[in-house]
């Protein structure tokens, strides 16, 4: 036998069995052909001039503060842009974060308390306190290289 008569054997006897089935009843009708050709979907095409993924949304990121070269002079920087409300000149001096929270801060008459403190870990603190109300700015600063960023303020009305 040969490899083409072995393939051929299976789907022959499976043809043979399909048609037994059919016939075995004299008045059952025959088996309808047409219904298996009508099945057959006819092929898609796609527009190529559509694209098939949206392009991605693009988020324009603030600039990162620049700071200043002391931690004084960026709690300064930030508490002049406050009074003068310039949220853009604040953005140089701080983290937006920082600059959002300060705008949540009552204004009045401000005094730098003692003096800022720029500690040997990077990190620093100035405290603004209002005298006639005792409110108070806490501003917290984080040195990066060279520079003092603003990166926190809290706002206190006691």
């Amino acid at each position: 036998m040969t490899r083409r008569s072995l393939v051929a054997a299976p789907a022959l006897a499976l043809s043979l069995l399909v048609a037994a089935a059919g016939c075995s009843s004299d008045d059952a009708a025959p088996p309808d052909t047409t219904a298996a050709a009508s099945t057959t979907a006819a092929p898609t095409t796609t527009d190529s001039t559509v694209p098939t993924t949206a392009a991605p949304a693009t988020t324009t990121a603030p600039p990162a503060p620049t700071g200043a070269p002391t931690a004084a002079d960026a709690a300064w920087g930030l508490y002049n842009a406050w009074v003068a409300d310039d949220r853009a000149a604040a953005a140089q001096f701080a983290e937006p974060g920082a600059v959002e929270s300060m705008w949540q801060a009552v204004h009045g008459p401000y005094e730098l308390y003692r003096h800022c403190d720029d500690g040997e870990f990077d990190t620093g603190g100035c405290l603004f306190r209002d005298r006639t109300t005792n409110h108070t700015i806490q501003i917290n600063l984080e040195r990066r290289g060279e520079a003092w960023v603003v990166i926190g303020t809290f706002y206190s009305e006691e």
